[in-house]
Formats: structure tokens, C-alpha cells, sequence
């Protein structure tokens, strides 16, 4: 559980150090009971060791520090193949819950999460009840939100999304690592997705 806190505590510094919205969240993430997971692998994991060389000077600590904590975590995938997603997208792609009603840390009103998409992947346009903030930790990636000009973002950048707002994320060459903040209602439904099944 020591890396668990580790990751949480620098996280909520990385989030404090961002001011604004992600300030409050970081107020959110204090004194928070955790709870024993049972970790769960998935393909994208051999592929985290090259992360922290896509991190800038700010987040690369975190980011080598999720890699080192990345077999006590419980790794998991919104989609499937019946949503339309092949195998090789897949197995480049997984994230884990930090905090959440039912995350690593218990907090009712906000879902932290972060995760993994590989270079030249797409993550379709999607939608969520809960407004969110994309803290961005390695790579880079265009985010496309209605009503929005496309944004290049690397580590270091924050992207706001309103609730129910449509978004899509396209990965550049690399590999991508951003974490996810959540608040609002809905914070364990799955996305709206386009074009799902």
C-alpha cells in the first residue's frame, strides 16, 4: 500500500501544483481511507517503462512512480469488442481507479483515474455525465470537444470538459498517459460512445 499512497500523494501535489479546479480537487484527495485491491494486469503494462521518457520535468515523478507501482494496481478497460474496438487497440490500452466510491482511496464525490492509450490510437468521440479534467503525464495527443478548436496537449497541460460534452482524443506516434478527474453525478457509468453497438 506504501506505492498506492505514493502515487495518490503525488498526484494531489501535481493537481495542487496546477491551481484552479485541479487545486480543489487536490483538497478532495487528502485524509482519504483506502481499501485492499486485488491487482489485475492487462497487455498495456509491458508497455508503461517508456512513459517517464514522454514526461517533462514536472510530471516525469509521478509518472516513474506509477510505473513502479503498476503490479499492485488493478488495471482495467472500459470497452470491449463488442463495443468495436479490436484486439491490437486493446492491448495497447488500460487504465486504473485511484479514487472513487468503489477506487483504491473511498471518496463519494470524485473519481480520479489515470491511464494508458498507445501511439496512433484513437479514442472515439465519447461523452460522460460527470465533468472532467485531463491532467496530461506523458506524450502528447490532439483533443477534439465540441464546439472547440482541436488542441495538441503534452505533459504538463490541463483539458477541461463540460458534462455531456462530446470529445474524442487522437494519440500522435507515441504513447499517451493522462489522468482523469472527475466530478457530478455518474461517476461509475460508463461513457456514451459513438457509433457503439
Amino acid at each position: 500500500m506504501d506505492k498506492l499512497q505514493t502515487v495518490l500523494e503525488e498526484l494531489t501535489a501535481l493537481a495542487d501544483g496546477a491551481g484552479g479546479d485541479l487545486a480543489w480537487f487536490a483538497q478532495q484527495m487528502q485524509d482519504l481511507r483506502s481499501k485492499e485491491i486485488a491487482p489485475y494486469s492487462l497487455p498495456a503494462c509491458a508497455l508503461l517503462k517508456h512513459t517517464p521518457d514522454l514526461a517533462n520535468a514536472q510530471t516525469r515523478p509521478v509518472m516513474q512512480t506509477i510505473c513502479d507501482a503498476a503490479p499492485l494496481l488493478r488495471w482495467q478497460q472500459t470497452y470491449t469488442e463488442a463495443d468495436g474496438f479490436s484486439c491490437a487497440y486493446l492491448d495497447a490500452y488500460g487504465w486504473f481507479n485511484l479514487v472513487s466510491p468503489e477506487g483504491i482511496f473511498i471518496n463519494d464525490t470524485i473519481r480520479v483515474s489515470a491511464g494508458y492509450l498507445g501511439g496512433g490510437l484513437k479514442y472515439p468521440q465519447h461523452w460522460h455525465e460527470p465533468e472532467e479534467f485531463y491532467l496530461i503525464l506523458a506524450g502528447k495527443a490532439t483533443f477534439y470537444s465540441d464546439d472547440r478548436t482541436p488542441r495538441l496537449c503534452g505533459p504538463g497541460d490541463v483539458v477541461y470538459h463540460e458534462s455531456n460534452q462530446k470529445h474524442s482524443i487522437e494519440m500522435t506516434d507515441g504513447p499517451f498517459f493522462a489522468a482523469a478527474f472527475w466530478r457530478g453525478r455518474g461517476l461509475l457509468a460508463k461513457s456514451g460512445l459513438e457509433g457503439s453497438k
